[in-house]
C-alpha cells in the first residue's frame, strides 16, 4: 500500500466487538475475529478503532490487530467511556496510542478504566457513568503523558455532547486546557446550529467524522454517511495529523480523480538504471542537496514528452545524454482524464513512442494525452518575468488553439497582392504593346503602299488564321490542365462516410450518405465531361495539324508568288511573319484589356480576406480576454489585461528591422506604427492606394526603398501578427515594476490559476521567490489546486513538501556513477528524518532553529 503516497481510505472510528455487552454474536467463538476482519473488509474500512463500552480488551485487541494487518487493515485501541456530564453521561470516544499505552506488554488504558469506575459497580453497562467528569478525564489522561485523542459519540442524540449539554455547561468546559490539543472529532453530527454553537464555545470546528456503532457483524460499516482519511502510512501519529488538518485530509467519500497524470517512469540504463519512480496524482517534491540530481528526474519528463525548452538548452540537452546514456531509455506510465492508461517511452536520440492499453502504436505527440502540461526549468520563472504575452500563450494558448483560417487568409492576401503587382503592370504593358502592334503596322503600310501585301493576302490569310487557332489551343489545353487537376484533387470527397454506422444517428447518417451519392454522381458526371473535353481538345489540335499541313501543301504557290515580287528593297518572308506578329500583339491586347477588368475583383478580394482575417483574429482575442477573466476571478493576487493588437514596441521594432537601410528615422516609425495596426492595413495603402497615406509620414525617397522592400517582402509580412498587449498586475502593481523575485512569485501564482492544466513540472521555483511568499501564496495555490492537477517540484526548500503536505515525496542522492531515489511521503518517519538531514540542516540545527524562533516571540 500506499506506493503512490498518501491514499484515502475509509475510517470507522466507533467499532465494538462480542465484548460489548450491546454486540450480538452467535457464531462460533474461535472464528469471531476472522468473521469480524472479514466484514469489515466487505464494508471497505481500512481504519477502523476498537470503542467498546467503558471496556477495553487487550488480547482481543491484539487478536484482532494482527488478523486485520493480514487483510491491509489497521486497528487501533479505544474506549466508549460514559462521562459524568448531563443526566445520561456523555458518550466519548477516546483513542489510544498503542506504541505508548500499551508498551512493553503494558496495558495503561485498562490502568486509566479501573481507577475511572473504582467505586461503580457494572460498568460495561452503556449508560454506566463513570466517576470523573469531562473536566476530570482530561486531567486524568493528561496525568499519564501519553498521546491521546478523544472524538465526542453521536453528538446529536441521547447521550451525545449536544443532548446532555446546555449552552452554560458547553461554555464552562472551554476553559479546559487540553480541550481543543485532544478533541479532534465529533461523530455523527447533523446539525449545523451545533456545529456553530461549538464553534462559538470553543473557537474552532473539529472535524466531523462517522462511525457505525455495529451492534452486530451485520451492522458494521452501515449508515448514511461515511469517513475517508488521506493517509500516508499505517500509524497513529498519521491518523491523528488527517484529523487535526481534516479540511484536506477528511471526506466523506472518494475524491473523484478528473485529470490525467503520471503514474510512474522507469529507466533502462543510465544514471537511473533499473529504478522505478512512483508518483501521486497529487503533489510530489524532489527533495536533495544542491547537485543531488533531483533536476534529472523533471528533465527526463520533460525530454520524454517533448516540451520545448525555455532557457539553457545547451546545458539541458547535456545534462539529458549524461542521464540517458547511449541507447538509454525511460518509460513513463500515464493515465488521461477518461482514466485510460498508455505507456510513452523515449530512447535517448529517438522519437518518442505511444502505446494504448490495449498494445496498439499511437502516432500522436505524447503530451497531447492531457489537457495541458506545463514545465518550467529552472530560472525559466524569472526569464519569463518579461513575456507576459508568451507566458499567457503557453499557459491558455492550447485552449484556444490557432485558427488554420488565418493560414488560408494569409494565403489569400499573398496572391491578391501578387495579382495586383501584375496588374499594376497593365497599363505599362498595354501601351508596350501598343507600341509595338504600331510599329509592325508602319511596316507592313510599306508593303500595303507598293501591293506586295494584295499579292501575299492569301498566304498571310492563311497564317493569320494559324495563329489565331494556335492561341486558342493554347488557352484549351491550359484550361484542360486546370479542369483535370480540379477533378483529380476532389473526386475522392464522396468516400467521406464510406464504412460509417452511428448507433445514435443512423437515419442521419443515411440520408448524409444519399446525398453524398448524388454529388458523387455529379462528380462522376464532370469528371466525364473533363475527359469529353479533353478529347475535344486532341480533335482541335487535329484542326490545327490540318491546316498546318494545308499551309504546307500551298509552300510551292506562295514560292510562285514571292519570285513574282520583282522588289529587291522588300523582305517578302519578313512581311509574312509581320503578319503573325501583328495577329499575337492583338491577342495579347485582348488578354490585357480583360485582365486589367478583373483588378477590381482582386481588390475585393484582398478587402474580403483582410476583414476576415481581423474577424478571425478578434474572435481569438475574445477567447483569451474570457480565459482571462476566469483567472482575475479566482484570486485576488493577481489581475491580468490584454489589448487587441496592442504590442505597439514591438511591432516598431519589428518594423525597424524588416525595413532597415531604407533611411526611416525612429521618429517616422512611430508615427507609421501609429498610422497603422499591422503590417496588412500598411499593405493595404501601398498595393490599393498606392501608399497614399505612407508618403504623407515618409519623403518620396525613402518611399522608393521601402516601394522595393516591400515587393521583396510582402509574402513573408503578411504572415505577421501584431500581438495582443498583456499586463499583468501583481497586488495592484504593473509585474515589470516589481522585482525579479516578486515577479516570479506572481508568475508561479500565474501558473497555479490555471486549472485546465493536467501537469505542472517546476524545477527549484525557490530559486527565484522568498519564503514568505512561497509559504503565503505559493503553498496556498497548491494545497487548492492539487487535487486537479498534478505537480511534480525539484526542491530545496522544506516549505513546499511539508507545508504542501506532499502525498510523494523523493530523496535523490547523486553517487559516483548513478543517481539514487528513495520514495516516501509526508507520513512516514524516515522521510521527515530526510527532509530535516536535508533541508534543515540535521536534528541539531532544526532543534537548534526551533530554540531561537522560541526564544524571540
Amino acid at each position: 500500500m500506499f506506493e503512490s503516497g498518501l491514499e484515502f481510505l475509509r475510517a470507522d472510528f466507533h467499532l465494538h466487538t462480542q465484548k460489548d455487552k450491546e454486540f450480538s454474536y452467535s457464531g462460533e467463538p474461535n472464528d469471531f475475529v476472522k468473521s469480524y476482519i472479514s466484514a469489515l473488509k466487505q464494508a471497505n474500512i481500512s481504519v477502523g478503532v476498537i470503542t467498546n463500552h467503558n471496556k477495553f480488551d487487550k488480547d482481543e485487541y491484539k487478536a484482532l490487530k494482527r488478523a486485520a494487518s493480514k487483510e491491509k487493515i489497521f486497528i487501533l485501541p479505544g474506549v466508549e467511556l460514559t462521562v459524568k456530564e448531563g443526566a445520561n453521561g456523555i458518550h466519548t470516544l477516546i483513542v489510544f496510542n498503542p506504541d505508548e499505552w500499551l508498551e512493553n506488554g503494558n496495558n495503561h488504558i485498562q490502568t486509566f478504566l479501573t481507577a475511572a469506575f473504582a467505586t461503580i459497580s457494572n460498568p460495561e453497562n452503556r449508560n454506566t457513568k463513570c466517576c470523573y467528569d469531562l473536566k476530570s478525564t482530561l486531567e486524568k489522561l493528561e496525568e499519564y503523558g501519553k498521546d491521546y485523542f478523544v472524538i465526542f459519540a453521536h453528538v446529536d442524540q441521547g447521550s451525545g455532547l449536544f443532548n446532555e449539554c446546555g449552552g452554560g455547561l458547553l461554555e464552562s468546559l472551554s476553559g479546559l486546557a487540553p480541550f481543543r490539543k485532544r478533541v479532534l472529532g465529533i461523530q455523527k453530527s447533523r446539525t449545523r446550529d451545533n456545529i456553530n454553537k461549538f464553534n462559538r464555545c470553543f473557537g474552532y470546528i473539529p472535524a466531523l467524522i462517522e462511525g457505525s456503532d455495529p451492534k452486530s457483524l451485520k451492522d458494521i460499516g452501515k449508515g448514511d454517511k461515511q469517513t475517508y482519511l488521506k493517509i500516508g502510512e499505517y500509524s497513529y501519529a498519521a491518523i491523528k495529523f488527517a484529523l487535526q488538518d481534516y479540511k484536506s485530509r477528511v471526506a466523506e467519500s472518494l475524491p473523484e480523480r478528473k485529470h490525467g497524470y503520471i503514474e510512474s517512469i522507469s529507466f533502462q540504463g543510465g544514471k537511473f538504471d533499473g529504478q522505478t519512480i512512483r508518483f501521486s496524482s497529487e503533489l510530489n517534491s524532489l527533495i536533495g542537496i544542491r547537485g543531488s540530481g533531483k533536476s534529472s528526474v523533471l528533465e527526463a519528463i520533460r525530454y520524454i514528452f517533448d516540451l520545448p525548452l525555455q532557457t539553457d538548452k545547451e546545458y539541458k540537452e547535456s545534462l539529458i545524454k549524461n542521464i540517458f546514456g547511449s541507447g538509454g531509455k525511460a518509460t513513463l506510465s500515464v493515465v488521461d482524464k477518461h482514466g485510460k492508461h498508455y505507456i510513452v517511452s523515449r530512447i535517448y536520440g529517438e522519437q518518442s513512442n505511444v502505446i494504448d492499453e490495449n498494445g496498439l502504436d499511437l502516432n500522436i505527440q505524447p503530451s497531447s494525452l492531457f489537457d495541458g502540461i506545463q514545465y518550467f526549468g529552472q530560472k525559466d520563472l524569472s526569464n519569463s518575468a518579461d513575456h507576459e504575452n508568451g507566458l499567457l500563450e503557453k499557459l491558455v494558448g492550447g485552449k484556444i488553439g490557432k485558427s488554420a483560417e488565418i493560414t488560408s487568409c494569409v494565403k489569400e492576401l499573398t496572391t491578391s497582392v501578387s495579382q495586383l503587382l501584375d496588374a499594376n503592370k497593365i497599363p505599362e504593358q498595354i501601351e508596350e504593346c501598343k507600341i509595338k502592334k504600331s510599329e509592325v503596322e508602319h511596316k507592313m503600310s510599306i508593303y500595303k503602299e507598293k501591293g506586295v501585301a494584295e499579292k501575299l493576302k492569301k498566304q498571310t490569310g492563311y497564317t493569320t488564321d494559324k495563329a489565331k487557332l494556335d492561341s486558342v489551343k493554347g488557352r484549351i489545353d491550359s484550361a484542360v490542365r486546370e479542369l483535370k487537376k480540379c477533378y483529380d484533387n476532389n473526386k475522392d470527397v464522396t468516400l467521406g462516410l464510406q464504412g460509417v454506422e452511428s448507433i445514435y444517428n443512423s437515419d442521419i447518417i443515411k440520408k448524409a450518405s444519399d446525398i453524398l451519392s448524388a454529388i458523387g454522381n455529379e462528380i462522376l458526371k464532370i469528371g466525364e465531361a473533363v475527359t469529353q473535353i479533353e478529347s475535344n481538345s486532341l480533335e482541335f489540335a487535329d484542326v490545327v495539324e490540318m491546316l498546318s499541313k494545308k499551309i504546307d501543301g500551298l509552300s510551292d504557290e506562295f514560292a510562285e508568288i514571292k519570285r513574282e515580287i520583282k522588289d529587291d528593297t522588300l523582305d517578302i518572308d519578313g512581311f509574312v511573319k509581320m503578319t503573325e506578329e501583328l495577329e499575337k500583339y492583338k491577342e495579347n491586347l485582348q488578354q490585357l484589356d480583360e485582365r486589367a477588368k478583373s483588378k477590381k475583383q482582386i481588390e475585393s478580394a484582398f478587402k474580403k480576406a483582410m476583414r476576415e482575417r481581423n474577424d478571425i483574429l478578434l474572435e481569438q482575442f475574445n477567447a483569451y480576454k474570457l480565459e482571462i477573466q476566469k483567472i482575475n476571478e479566482s484570486q485576488n493576487e493577481l489581475k491580468i489585461t490584454i489589448d487587441f493588437k496592442g504590442d505597439r514596441d514591438n511591432f516598431k521594432s519589428q518594423m525597424k528591422s524588416d525595413f532597415r537601410g531604407s533611411g526611416i528615422s525612429e521618429i517616422k516609425y512611430q508615427s507609421l506604427c501609429d498610422a497603422f495596426r499591422d503590417y496588412v492595413e500598411l499593405i493595404e495603402d501601398w498595393i490599393l492606394c498606392d501608399g497614399m497615406k505612407i508618403k504623407e509620414i515618409i519623403s518620396s525617397s525613402e518611399y522608393t526603398k521601402l516601394d522595393k522592400k516591400l515587393q521583396d517582402q510582402y509574402a513573408d509580412l503578411l504572415k505577421n501578427q501584431v500581438s495582443n498587449n498583456v499586463e499583468i498586475y501583481y497586488h495592484d502593481k504593473l509585474l515589470r515594476h516589481h522585482s525579479i523575485g516578486q515577479r516570479a512569485s506572481a508568475l508561479i501564482l500565474f501558473i497555479l490559476m490555471q486549472s485546465d492544466n493536467d501537469i505542472i513540472l517546476i524545477d527549484q521555483p525557490e530559486d527565484d521567490l522568498d519564503n514568505k511568499i512561497i509559504y503565503e501564496e505559493v503553498i496556498t495555490a497548491i494545497a487548492k489546486k492539487k487535487q486537479d492537477i498534478q505537480f511534480i517540484f525539484a526542491t530545496h526548500n522544506a516549505n513546499i513538501p511539508v507545508l504542501g503536505d506532499a502525498e510523494r515525496i523523493f530523496v535523490v542522492e547523486y553517487q559516483d556513477t548513478t543517481i539514487d531515489i528513495s520514495q516516501g511521503n509526508i507520513d512516514l518517519k524516515s522521510t521527515h528524518k530526510q527532509i530535516v538531514d536535508i533541508m534543515e540542516g540535521g536534528e541539531k540545527a532544526f532543534e537548534k532553529r526551533q530554540l531561537i524562533y522560541t526564544s524571540w516571540k
